[in-house]
């Protein structure tokens, strides 16, 4: 096993977690959460970058605070659910260095394949990076999390990690990972943990390569694309079940 991964899932039950404090549905899962600080731990993260603010956020912050030149970004498509997730870390006493942005969800192409994604200003993030870590934990259920890899992958140091929750899920999450895998071959390495949680996937970035966009699926991931943002242009949210946002 992956030493890093190793040694998070021997240490997790050791990271504590008041039951008063996780917010309960709308975080990740307990157990997702303690491998997620057991391994920035590991990992001796400095720079974190996480979509999907929430109690991840502290969870990840308290890890890197004691590291000089820690920063953690924090992005979410929610003001709403930003403005709850800074709320919460302010009042924590935690010390580390964390930014907050709100980021609306836009359609954009990769290859041929029209994905939503987060509307970043252009170079932002690797202008900010190189990360150690990225936590992909949103955009929720049927409005998909595809383009947030491609996004971050350029602003993630060669021998980081990009963990994704909610990572069994066959028809979303899995599917995903596929295409990543597609992509980038070789430059990766996914690894799923489907007895954590609701299924973690870790995803170590071995090399800088350049993705090949899959054409396989380009067609109806752009229709569901297309049929998203219309729900988010007449006013239907990006549903917060089981979510940071």
């Amino acid at each position: 096993m992956n030493p890093y991964i190793a040694e998070a899932v021997a240490a997790m039950d050791k990271v504590p977690l008041s039951r008063l404090e996780h917010p309960g549905s709308l975080a990740m899962d307990p157990a997702s959460c303690r491998f997620l600080a057991a391994f920035v731990q590991a990992l001796g993260a400095r720079r974190v970058i996480e979509f999907g603010s929430g109690f991840s956020t502290i969870m990840m912050a308290r890890e890197i605070a004691p590291l000089e030149n820690n920063y953690l970004l924090s992005i979410d498509c929610s003001p709403q659910y930003s403005a709850l997730a800074k709320e919460a870390f302010d009042g924590s006493g935690c010390q580390a260095k964390v930014e907050f942005r709100v980021a609306p969800l836009r359609p954009k192409l990769y290859g041929s394949r029209l994905l939503l994604s987060y509307n970043l200003p252009k170079g932002l993030l690797e202008a900010l990076g190189p990360f150690d870590l990225a936590l992909i934990d949103a955009p929720h259920h049927d409005y998909g999390r595809e383009s947030v890899f491609y996004d971050v992958y350029r602003a993630l140091a060669p021998g980081g990690y990009i963990i994704l929750d909610d990572a069994n899920r066959e028809d979303r999450e899995r599917a995903y990972v596929r295409s990543w895998q597609a992509a980038y071959g070789d430059a990766i390495d996914p690894i799923l943990l489907e007895g954590i949680g609701n299924g973690l996937g870790v995803i170590e970035k071995l090399s800088d390569a350049k993705p090949a966009y899959p054409l396989a699926g380009s067609l109806p991931a752009s229709l569901k694309t297309l049929r998203n943002f219309g729900r988010l242009l007449f006013g239907s949210e990006v549903p917060a079940v089981n979510s940071e946002e």
